[in-house]
């Protein structure tokens, strides 16, 4: 009898040392649900005493504390832990963008000096690119200064219907110079343009004022009766500038031959000759001018004489260039000699005697 009451006794503790270490392991969780309790009926123990005996179901009630913490480990954190978790967040961010904007800062100067060390370069590199001194169109300005010359101040000669005389000086000596400048084979009809033009410039110079146009110039010259009609004074402007007219008509013919590249320049300028000089030649002329015109050399040495370069020099682009500005001055020169002409006519100065 005394075996079975301690053997109560010791179930009724079993119980609450149980009920109190559940308590204790689940002081942050939920209360569980109600358990389950079984009771044992009454058991009638020897000597009389009777024990209400209850029995748990000790598995399920595992089961589901195991719920519980599975379910508090998931759960939502502390705010503080939160705040702090969002905290740490945030500085790390902050320290990514703050690395990041270095590193940008650092990019933007490496590709600035980049950029600035390439700009340089290229700057230097400029006068490379770039034509030189001596390139092609550096010559075609320089090197052919002398037939631009001509052409710019004989195309402002012509003024409407009159001829400014001094503007025809001065285009005649810029020619004369040209001239020169183009060899032997023209030297001859250089020399009769020099003594030409020295006649014209000298009266010219006497009184500048009275003597602007051509027209006032010959006119002034016929009124003080110096010539014989049409057979004008050796020494007058108006036989140095009939002689001038004549040898620009020579000239139109032959470098109107450059420009087309029909003939060859020595076979230009003879016919030019017997057109324009050889009606009024003497015998004597007749036979030492053309002898002059032979040695009229090919067509490309007398292009490269005109352009100012030397005949090694010379290519297609080149020719083109100096074929265009002889153009230019063979057109300036056609209405100015017809102007020209019809002066000498009207006044009835053309003197058509051979010399």
């Amino acid at each position: 009898m005394k075996r079975n009451n301690n053997i109560s006794f010791l179930i009724a503790l079993l119980l609450l040392g149980g009920e109190y270490i559940e308590v204790q392991g689940t002081n942050n969780t939920p209360p569980p649900p109600r358990r389950r309790v079984l009771r044992l009926p009454f058991i009638r123990l020897r000597g009389g005493s009777s024990t209400a005996t209850t029995a748990v179901k000790q598995k399920p009630k595992q089961r589901h504390v195991k719920k519980q913490k599975k379910r508090s480990r998931v759960g939502p954190p502390p705010p503080l832990i939160l705040i702090n978790n969002v905290k740490l967040s945030i500085d790390k961010l902050g320290n990514k963008i703050q690395a990041d904007t270095i590193n940008l800062g650092k990019n933007i100067g490496r590709e600035w000096g980049k950029l600035t060390s390439n700009t340089r370069k290229f700057v230097a590199n400029i006068p490379k690119i770039l034509p030189k001194p001596g390139g092609l169109r550096r010559k075609k300005r320089i090197k052919s200064s002398k037939l631009d010359e001509v052409c710019h101040t004989f195309s402002s000669v012509l003024k409407g219907s009159e001829v400014d005389t001094a503007q025809l000086i001065k285009a005649c000596k810029a020619h004369l110079s040209f001239m020169k400048s183009g060899g032997s084979s023209l030297r001859l009809v250089a020399k009769d343009l020099e003594a030409n033009l020295h006649k014209a410039e000298k009266v010219y110079k006497k009184s500048p004022k009275e003597h602007k146009c051509l027209s006032s110039l010959l006119s002034c010259e016929k009124e003080k009766g110096i010539h014989d009609g049409s057979e004008l004074h050796e020494k007058s402007a108006a036989m140095g500038l009939l002689w001038i007219r004549r040898s620009l008509a020579f000239q139109l013919d032959l470098y109107s031959s450059l420009i087309t590249k029909t003939v060859h320049p020595r076979e230009a300028a003879k016919s030019a000759y017997h057109l324009h000089l050889a009606p009024y030649h003497g015998w004597a002329l007749r036979k030492v001018f053309p002898a002059s015109l032979t040695q009229m050399p090919d067509r490309s040495v007398f292009i490269a004489k005109c352009g100012g370069i030397k005949e090694d020099e010379l290519n297609d682009e080149y020719d083109r260039a100096i074929a265009k500005k002889l153009k230019v001055l063979v057109g300036h020169w056609q209405p100015l000699l017809g102007t020209w002409k019809d002066e000498f006519e009207r006044l009835g100065l053309e003197d058509i005697r051979r010399v």
